[in-house]
């Protein structure tokens, strides 16, 4: 469903910080957690991309998955129950690809995948381990909390409003689309995500199609200071 033309409903987007525990951990299906695996019914396929350097198909990365029982109270822009899951080819900024498919430019489409599981799927979940060619990260926990991080901790979120962007809205045909999903340059055990220059990749929706629920379109940029 096209919804460029659409305008956004003046509702209140209040941030909700994603914060994660410092250590990897064993977690239940269908909780939230940042990299691991995806938990996915088994016949929903993992979303792929196809590298422009070599032609072949990959997994998209997965970044996290929230468990939307666990956001704060008070958030009224997305259901308290159901599981919301990310997928982005962000690779390129782990050194991991020699082109970025997502850069200052809003992405298409096909680069950046997000999964709404209603609560009455959650009992189809399985961890999907056996997807991908190559091991992912440990799953780190998330809280999900309105509290800020302190500056020592990557600003990872879902709405609110963007970091770094110096100008009121999209460019044409996005004006008006919302934050959905902000992941934040972060580095670990195994990993350094650096989105040009210490900047944040977001993920924006348009406000109708966030208000039905309808991630089909999700598309993605990276500001930077």
């Amino acid at each position: 469903m096209n919804y460029h033309h659409l305008q956004p409903k003046p509702m209140k987007n209040s941030p909700i910080y994603l914060r994660l525990a410092d250590i990897p951990s064993e977690l239940p299906v269908g909780a939230s957690h940042w990299w691991g695996y995806p938990d996915l019914p088994e016949d929903m396929p993992i979303p792929t991309v196809t590298d422009p350097t070599d032609g072949n198909t990959y997994a998209l990365n997965f970044i996290c998955q929230i468990n939307l029982a666990d956001l704060p109270e008070g958030i009224i822009r997305l259901p308290h129950s159901g599981l919301l899951l990310f997928f982005a080819d962000i690779a390129y900024y782990n050194r991991q690809w020699n082109e970025p498919s997502i850069s200052l430019h809003i992405s298409g489409n096909e680069v950046v995948k997000v999964f709404y599981l209603p609560k009455e799927k959650l009992s189809q979940l399985v961890n999907r381990q056996d997807e991908y060619a190559e091991e992912e990260l440990p799953a780190v926990p998330i809280q999900c909390t309105t509290e800020q991080p302190p500056l020592s901790e990557p600003d990872h979120r879902l709405l609110g409003e963007p970091d770094y962007r110096e100008w009121d809205d999209w460019d044409t045909p996005f004006e008006g689309w919302e934050l959905l999903f902000q992941m934040d340059s972060c580095e670990g055990d195994g990993y350094n995500y650096n989105f040009i220059d210490c900047g944040v990749l977001n993920l924006i929706v348009a406000p109708e199609a966030l208000n039905a629920l309808d991630f089909s379109d999700v598309r993605a940029t990276i500001l930077s200071t």
